[in-house]
């Protein structure tokens, strides 16, 4: 590594913070990869104070050392805040962290090295309730367990990982000029990632302590109720999208995992 070079650039969107995002933080702070090689970016979207004052108090506390970028944007939206975390990020390598999750103390340390060889690292994944602490089902955990021994797959094998954003590695210069399209306020990681797609080649699971903790909250766009119309609509909107990336370049994508997505779409509307 080059002097003053930023291996891992951490990217956390925020809206209206809650005492949830200081556990988030200090996953970070705790973390077994040296200090001097990542660095944490955080972005409040569509809010300022006392979320900015108080994100930067604790910060300044509790972070001596650390590279820490805390951002504002009066722009809501957590596709415009990942945005920024981009254009801000240094490292050579970019991993997304949502403000009520948190990672395993040897997250960075243990996905790095597989990152280093080229091959996109994919963390295990804990899905638990706010409420009780409870561990849930999630697809990501079971899409782990199938493929912890297989070693390196093709993202087709690996397409569970391909909906969500989180739980990875990604490379600076594969994301070089895409962005998160803004127009979505679902399913926005899905849209980023199959984006990607055609420039990856290879994935491979972590150890099993290499872990992204995944919070589920009553309020989340995950866990909220929406009307039939309004999956329609987006599910609609979502299809016509892959339609434009797959059939813009459709030598370079795949079209089994283009087929995926669009099936997936049709059974998340009904």
């Amino acid at each position: 590594m080059k002097e003053n070079e930023i291996d891992i650039s951490v990217i956390i969107p925020s809206y209206k913070p809650k005492s949830y995002i200081w556990q988030c933080l200090d996953s970070l702070k705790n973390q077994t990869f040296e200090k001097e090689r990542f660095e944490i970016i955080l972005i409040l979207n569509g809010c300022k104070e006392p979320f900015y004052s108080d994100t930067v108090n604790f910060v300044n506390e509790n972070f001596e050392g650390y590279a820490v970028k805390v951002l504002q944007t009066d722009t809501p939206g957590v596709s415009n805040a990942r945005n920024i975390g981009i254009d801000n990020a240094r490292g050579r390598y970019i991993t997304f962290l949502d403000d009520d999750d948190y990672l395993s103390e040897c997250f960075l340390e243990k996905m790095f090295p597989i990152a280093e060889k080229g091959i996109i690292p994919m963390s295990n994944m804990t899905s638990f309730s706010d409420n009780d602490n409870s561990v849930q089902p999630y697809y990501v955990t079971e899409a782990f367990r199938h493929l912890y021994k297989k070693g390196v797959v093709s993202p087709l094998n690996a397409r569970s990982y391909l909906s969500v954003c989180v739980a990875k590695l990604l490379p600076a210069d594969l994301i070089r000029t895409n962005r998160f399209n803004t127009s979505f306020k679902i399913a926005e990681d899905c849209v980023f990632m199959f984006t990607l797609s055609k420039d990856i080649k290879a994935m491979q699971c972590s150890d099993e302590d290499a872990i992204y903790y995944r919070r589920i909250r009553e309020s989340s766009a995950l866990t909220s109720h929406r009307s039939r119309k309004t999956k329609i609509v987006s599910g609609l909107k979502l299809i016509l999208q892959y339609n434009k990336i797959y059939f813009g370049h459709p030598f370079r994508y795949n079209f089994i995992l283009f087929l995926t997505r669009i099936a997936g779409t049709i059974k998340n509307i009904f």
